[in-house]
């Protein structure tokens, strides 16, 4: 029994660990994306990534109408 209870701590550890970590890195990258200051940076990026997702949309229409 003892070994049971032995293994359910050990996950139960490793699942906390997982947690804390997950949570850790969610709450650095908030502060990150509010440390950043340049917004123009960030519209130019997403404008840039709207315009490479409409061309590899584009791509993947002709490449569809040519298999056909």
């Amino acid at each position: 029994m003892a070994k049971r209870r032995s293994a359910r701590k050990g996950v139960l550890d490793w699942w906390q660990t997982v947690l804390d970590e997950t949570k850790d890195l969610v709450d650095d990258s908030i502060d990150r994306f509010r440390d950043d200051d340049d917004e123009g940076e960030l519209h130019d990026d997403i404008a840039d990534l709207k315009k490479a997702v409409a061309e590899l949309n584009a791509k993947l229409d002709r490449l569809v109408a040519e298999r056909k």
